[in-house]
């Protein structure tokens, strides 16, 4: 099988790198789901915050915040004061926590492939992956069946054979897929892990 750098050829270096900042950005994993429950809280504060102004300033409040008691509090409260100052810290704590959640990379559902082209981004689905790499095992003589498992850069292929002795199996079993890896070309390299059960019968 043709490889992509075969058919694209060698780009140089400066090229190579830009297509790899492309590809990695545009695989990045976003957290959508913090910042839409983030935005959620701050839109019903912000709506809440809001009507009760408007009733305020139309003569009739609706009192959905406490906002006298709140009042007395803050007139009656200084910032050296315990209370005021571990608020302050978990609020701190909590902006902290948000900021880093939201700088913080999701875990990727996409081998990200090298191309080698800043136009051209190319990206495999984990189950794409298993099925390639699971694809290749079978090929290996001897193998009556494959299953892999993708954790982050790593492969577990785990294999079936019918044969009585299954000594170097394994290694071939590896240097199949790492063949295959080498067609697909992924961005970061991939650690292979394959382990041989003999099938019953």
């Amino acid at each position: 099988m043709t490889t992509v750098e075969e058919v694209l050829g060698r780009p140089d270096q400066g090229v190579e790198r830009k297509a790899t900042r492309v590809a990695v950005h545009t695989f990045r994993p976003r957290r959508s789901w913090p910042a839409v429950i983030t935005g959620l809280a701050i839109l019903m504060v912000a709506v809440v915050s809001a009507a009760e102004v408007i009733s305020a300033l139309a003569g009739s409040p609706l009192r959905l915040i406490p906002v006298g008691r709140a009042g007395e509090f803050a007139a009656t409260t200084t910032w050296s004061q315990p209370s005021v100052q571990i608020a302050s810290a978990v609020l701190a704590l909590i902006g902290l926590a948000l900021i880093v959640l939201a700088l913080a990379p999701g875990r990727s559902r996409w081998t990200v492939l090298r191309t080698g082209d800043p136009a051209l981004v190319v990206g495999l689905t984990r189950p794409a992956l298993r099925r390639a790499v699971s694809a290749a095992a079978q090929e290996v003589s001897g193998v009556e069946g494959a299953h892999v498992v993708v954790r982050g850069h790593r492969l577990r292929v785990h294999v079936r054979t019918g044969m009585r002795t299954s000594e170097g199996l394994a290694e071939e079993v590896t240097a199949a897929v790492e063949r295959r890896l080498e067609e697909l070309a992924p961005l970061r390299s991939m650690r292979i892990v394959t382990h041989v059960r003999h099938a019953e019968g």
